[in-house]
């Protein structure tokens, strides 16, 4: 499994930037020795996804790697790939998992998961909108955006869905601040009485961020003696998920992917 392994990290060495390269070029992206590189380079040539130039002797990929491609089934959408991962989290937590990307100045839920706990949190449906000063999924969106559109939204109208919602800027500007440097937010009580959510950002192989991944549920479930209760699990999830939707730009994540 080792060399399989490899073989894919040698592959991923290449990119539409560095499309050829030199056999000490592959081996130090891909983290091996120059030896071990070139023998599955061989490999990779003989089954014909990779060629060598016979002139200056650089790599690159294949066409046959365009045939590879055609075979993988259409509607691989990031709610799709991250399904089966978020149901686990779901299960691993007791809480309700959420999917959400950002849409101009709110945050949409693109998958909803229950864990088989008797309190379903219900207050945020696929399709649903929050805005982005409001709970722990819209607050990460809304802490990665850049320093224009941060300030856009943080100049506008800020709403307020409870006593405990920010809706001041500094005070917003500063807390988001502090999630853009912790890597994580926790809220409580700014959506609904009695609830809280933990969430991360879930980011391709470019730190782009895609969308966020939270968990909420009662305060209870979510937050103990004020320390969030499953970071471990959420950040856990958000890297194995990152391998599966590393090549996935922000303009591909669509709101067609509801059914």
């Amino acid at each position: 499994m080792r060399a399989v392994s490899r073989a894919v990290g040698i592959l991923r060495a290449f990119t539409p930037e560095r499309q050829h390269l030199a056999l000490a070029e592959v081996a130090r992206a891909a983290g091996l020795d120059s030896g071990t590189t070139r023998r599955i380079l061989v490999t990779l040539k003989d089954e014909g996804l990779v060629r060598q130039d016979d002139g200056n002797g650089t790599y690159c990929l294949s066409l046959e790697l365009l045939q590879l491609a055609s075979a993988v089934p259409e509607g691989n959408s990031l709610r799709e790939l991250t399904a089966s991962r978020l149901m686990r989290l779901a299960r691993e937590t007791q809480a309700t998992v959420f999917l959400s990307i950002r849409q101009g100045d709110a945050a949409v839920c693109l998958a909803r998961y229950h864990s088989e706990s008797a309190v379903q949190v219900r207050w945020w449906s696929v399709g649903g909108k929050l805005p982005l000063n409001c709970g722990a999924g819209p607050k990460v969106l809304l802490s990665n955006l850049s320093g224009e559109e941060k300030e856009q939204i943080l100049s506008g109208s800020l709403t307020q869905l409870t006593g405990h919602s920010t809706a001041e800027p500094e005070s917003l500007r500063t807390e988001i601040h502090q999630i853009s440097q912790a890597g994580w937010a926790l809220t409580q009580d700014d959506v609904a009485e009695g609830l809280s959510a933990l969430a991360v950002p879930l980011c391709n192989g470019l730190g782009e961020v895609l969308a966020a991944i939270s968990i909420g549920g009662l305060t209870p479930q979510i937050i103990s003696q004020s320390e969030p209760r499953w970071l471990n699990e959420l950040q856990r999830c958000e890297q194995d998920l990152a391998p599966i939707v590393r090549s996935i730009s922000p303009v591909d994540v669509r709101l067609n992917d509801f059914n």
